[in-house]
């Protein structure tokens, strides 16, 4: 399979959550980085076209056990199953400009804050 996208995907490993609706958060892994997206997995079903509030634990390049938690806007472009879980490809939205750097440094250049 050949794949097209203009940044090769990040392997990582990070915490996430994801808000669904007011109230109503689940948690979630992220599983690589690449350009202005990522790849997660949750238990819940993410809507196609989506937009999301979403949260991540972006571990320091150098240092593992320093991290920050990015909140930014994530748009669902494709849900599917995956064993007992979903993995939902997302679009990074509204990164604030000082999280940029951080996530480039993984290989994401998210879109900067709106």
């Amino acid at each position: 399979m050949i794949d097209s996208r203009s940044s090769p995907r990040s392997p990582v490993s990070w915490r996430a959550a994801i808000l669904i609706s007011p109230g109503n958060i689940v948690p979630a892994k992220i599983l690589n980085i690449a350009g202005a997206g990522v790849q997660l997995q949750c238990a819940h079903r993410l809507s196609d076209g989506q937009v999301y509030q979403m949260m991540m634990e972006v571990p320091e390049p150098r240092d593992a056990s320093q991290r920050t938690q990015v909140v930014c806007k994530a748009n669902c472009n494709y849900t599917i199953l995956s064993g007992d879980e979903y993995r939902a490809g997302m679009k990074l939205t509204d990164v604030p400009p000082q999280h940029q750097a951080l996530l480039g440094n993984w290989g994401g250049k998210p879109a900067v804050a709106a």
